[in-house]
């Protein structure tokens, strides 16, 4: 070996000059690789609202009847309903739509005061069971705005409901078949 090749540095000049490393290996791009994903990962939850805290289905009011309790029968549980303000356009109700609203029931209109139409729950597909179902009745010109249906005295109806307001487009109104298939069709009856 003549002795330029021992004196050589171990690392060899680039054309423009010394060749200089950034000190960045491997470890240091996966270590900002997995900060982007925490990053990422925090803020998706964030937007998407992780938190698991239960909403209210609608307001209920009253003590839920059980057998042998006594002030049970002098108040039945109530769940009060308003009417829902619909926005944009409706689309074509389907199972999958329905399925997915938190209270849906079956009940008979078994009174009609002060703008309340009281129902009596027949069945309920999805939520808390309770007593009896208090619907604020829309206006007339609720109705015709939004395209809901008058709630009368002795009338069976089909409810679906989210957040405390009646689902329209639909999903609810009179029990008559079509609506029936798609309720039975949506809770698997």
């Amino acid at each position: 070996m003549d002795e330029t090749q021992v004196n050589q540095p171990s690392h060899p000049d680039g054309p423009d000059g010394p060749v200089r490393t950034s000190g960045r290996g491997p470890l240091t791009w996966l270590v900002a690789a997995l900060a982007v994903v925490v990053i990422l990962v925090v803020s998706a939850i964030a937007l998407l609202g992780g938190d698991d805290a239960e909403v209210p289905l609608a307001d209920e009011t009253g003590v839920a009847s059980q057998e042998g309790d006594e002030d049970a029968d002098d108040q039945p549980s109530v769940t009060r309903l308003e009417t829902a303000e619909e926005t944009g356009r409706c689309m074509l109700p389907t199972a999958e739509a329905l399925a997915e609203q938190p209270l849906a029931l079956e009940g008979t209109v078994v009174g009609v005061e002060d703008g309340v139409a009281v129902l009596d729950p027949e069945e309920f597909f999805a939520g808390r069971a309770t007593d009896r179902v208090e619907v604020v009745a829309p206006t007339e010109s609720d109705r015709a705005l939004l395209g809901s249906v008058e709630l009368e005295e002795g009338s069976r109806y089909l409810v679906a409901a989210a957040d405390g307001r009646v689902v329209g487009c639909g999903l609810s109104g009179p029990a008559e078949p079509e609506l029936a298939e798609l309720y039975a069709e949506a809770f698997h009856r």
